[in-house]
């Protein structure tokens, strides 16, 4: 294929990534496209120019949009109780199950479930918000 159709497909795949939401999947197929292009200016074999498509856009899927979408991301930030989850607290009253116990997390009191036995005192970790109780095990 001549060189500018490589480079009008990598037009077009970098436009389409614009227009779709996130993923820099269609820019690294574009970045496969442009490289051929300057390939396919000195290699006239067709299926050459496929095979280098080919490798140079999964090497970029594999090398290149890792970090973009790392770059990109947008970082989520917990909110209400789902910060509680992965938290440390101290625990206030024992958890003995099924029994609930309590403890207090910055600075809230919450009723707090275990699979384990935990004795005041003790450090547990937030594994999960279940309505008005904690689910935590013991550090």
């Amino acid at each position: 294929m001549h060189w500018s159709v490589w480079v009008t497909g990598a037009i077009i795949l970098f436009v389409f990534e614009m227009i779709t939401p996130g993923g820099f999947f269609f820019a690294c197929l574009g970045i496969g496209a442009l490289a051929t292009s300057v390939f396919s200016a000195f290699v006239p074999n067709e299926w050459f120019q496929w095979v280098v498509f080919a490798v140079l856009s999964l090497a970029s899927l594999y090398s290149i949009r890792p970090i973009a979408r790392k770059y990109f991301q947008q970082n989520e930030k917990k909110s209400n109780v789902d910060a509680l989850i992965g938290k440390k607290a101290v625990i206030s009253e024992a958890v003995h199950p099924p029994e609930l116990g309590v403890l207090k997390v910055e600075g809230e009191i919450w009723r707090a479930e275990s699979d384990e036995n935990i004795e005041k005192g003790e450090m547990a970790e937030i594994l999960a918000v279940e309505g008005t109780r904690l689910k935590v095990k013991k550090i």
